[in-house]
Formats: structure tokens, C-alpha cells, sequence
């Protein structure tokens, strides 16, 4: 007789959406579709995040998706501002956010879930985040020959072995992740894909500071302070170009200023002692 299998933990589906119905009106079903088969406790949650197009129309046809919910912004506010409403409103370990604004696939997810999973084999601990990493952008020419010169440079000169170059993301891009590397410590080669999952514990032990697209790269800047665990995987490659980020730089600016790494401890409330009056001066 086999033994039963142990306990998954719950996994808790986060998506941002401003002005996404006809993207939502496609996912929507298949997600469900995805979470009805985890043989898991789960939960979609969408944050319509003050959509002023048929988001909203969309929400209500499809309320009758498995586990759905949804959270209402009134005026737009921004990614990392969605994740922070639905943050305090997850009630499952394991936390998943996905964009619209690229054609994620839902069961992506299955691999990822499967990483969080493992030990690490040196320090003994699991996982606190999983990123996707998305493929399939053609590489221009020019971006081959520096590359193959660059690793020809290294193999000629050091004798290190030639390797497999990390997915094109474009030029911006390129430098973005260069600069969240040397800046912020991020080791990931896709730090805004708007696909990752961490355990709800530890987004909880810290304030989200960034409204906006720099949530990404804020997110997974203190999981390299804090010295998580971490790891990449890659995502279904699509030709589908990247969308562009939003504003970024107020975020980037408050965060590399001032990080936050912990919630601040409340200071306790003074007491005052009871005011007694004088005894009276006894009569002479």
C-alpha cells in the first residue's frame, strides 16, 4: 500500500491588470483551467488597477473562473502598488504574480512550482523565489558578433570554456540588467519578467516601496541582500515583442536612497503616571 502524498502548499495567482480585457478575457480561462489541475489549495486574484476600458465588463463575464477574486483600484496606482493590495489579501505560502502585457503561459508555472520545492544541497534551504525567463527574441547580427567576440576574446586570453549566450532582450534591456547587476546585486539575466513566484512569508518580512515597474527589480535586490535562495528557469519561448516598462525612475531613486529590509518596529506607546496633587500643608 503506498503512502500518501504530502501536503502542497497553496499557491496564490496575483494578476495586475489596467485596460487588459481582451488579454484577461483570454487567460482567464486558462488559468482556471491550470489551477483546477494543481492538486494544490489555490487562488486567483486580479487587481483591476482603475481601467478605464471594459476590464471591468470582462471581470464580471468571467466570474465564474475557479478561485477567482477581484480587487478594485478606483484610479490607477501600478504594479508593485497591485501586489501590495493583493499581498495583504493572499492566504496561501506560495505567491505568484503574471502580467497581461506579454502572453505569459499559465503552465509555466508547473516547473516552478516543482524548484521552489527542492533543498538546496549547500545551505540546506529552499527557495524563496523563482523568476521565469522568457525566450525567443531573435538576435540581431551586430549583437552576434560581439558576442562571439567577447567569448573568443576570453577563450584566447584565460582559456575559459565557451557558453551558451543568455536570451536577447534588446539593447535597453541589456543595459538595464547590467546596471540592476552592478547597482542592486541582481544575479537574474530577465529581472522584469512579470512572471515570478516567491513564498508569501518572505515578501511579508519586508515593505514593498515601488508604486510601479521597478517593483521587478526592487523585489529581487532584497532577496539577494537578505541571502535567499533563488533561481531562473526558463519560460515557453514566444516571438512576441517585450512590452516596455513604465516610469521607473522615482521608484529606483527611493529604493537605492533609502531600502527598507524590515517593517519598522512600533515604538510603544508612552505611559504617563497618574498626576497627585500636593498634601496640604498642615495648619500651624
Amino acid at each position: 500500500m503506498s503512502k500518501p502524498a504530502p501536503p502542497r502548499d497553496g499557491l496564490t495567482v496575483v494578476i495586475p491588470a489596467h485596460n487588459a480585457a481582451d488579454a484577461l478575457d483570454k487567460v482567464l480561462p486558462a488559468w482556471g483551467n491550470v489551477l483546477h489541475n494543481l492538486n494544490r489549495p489555490v487562488e486567483l486574484i486580479v487587481v483591476n488597477d482603475g481601467s478605464t476600458d471594459g476590464t471591468a465588463a470582462v471581470l464580471q463575464k468571467r466570474a465564474s473562473t475557479p478561485h477567482l477574486r477581484v480587487l478594485t483600484h478606483e484610479t490607477r496606482k501600478g504594479f508593485g502598488a497591485c501586489l501590495r493590495a493583493a499581498l495583504d489579501d493572499a492566504k496561501h505560502p506560495l505567491f505568484l504574480y503574471a502580467g497581461v502585457d506579454y502572453p505569459y503561459t499559465p503552465n509555466d508555472v508547473r516547473p516552478m512550482l516543482e524548484r521552489i520545492e527542492l533543498r538546496d544541497e549547500v545551505f540546506g534551504k529552499q527557495p524563496d523565489l523563482i523568476s521565469g525567463a522568457r525566450a525567443g527574441q531573435p538576435r540581431p547580427f551586430v549583437a552576434k558578433a560581439l558576442g562571439g567576440a567577447w567569448q573568443l576574446f576570453w577563450r584566447v586570453f584565460a582559456g575559459l570554456p565557451t557558453t551558451e549566450p543568455m536570451p536577447w532582450y534588446g539593447w535597453g534591456a541589456s543595459f538595464a540588467r547590467a546596471r540592476a547587476a552592478w547597482v542592486f546585486g541582481v544575479p537574474l539575466a530577465d529581472v522584469n519578467s512579470a512572471f515570478k513566484l516567491y513564498r508569501t512569508a518572505f515578501l511579508k518580512r519586508f515593505p514593498i516601496q515601488s508604486d510601479g515597474d521597478f517593483v521587478h527589480t526592487e523585489l529581487v535586490a532584497k532577496a539577494t541582500f537578505l541571502t535567499s535562495i533563488m533561481d531562473e528557469v526558463p519560460l515557453t519561448p514566444k516571438a512576441d515583442p517585450l512590452p516596455a516598462l513604465g516610469p521607473v525612475a522615482t521608484d529606483r531613486r527611493k529604493v537605492f536612497r533609502k531600502p527598507e529590509f524590515a517593517f519598522p518596529t512600533p515604538k510603544p506607546e508612552p505611559t504617563h503616571e497618574p498626576v497627585t496633587a500636593p498634601p496640604a500643608p498642615a495648619p500651624s
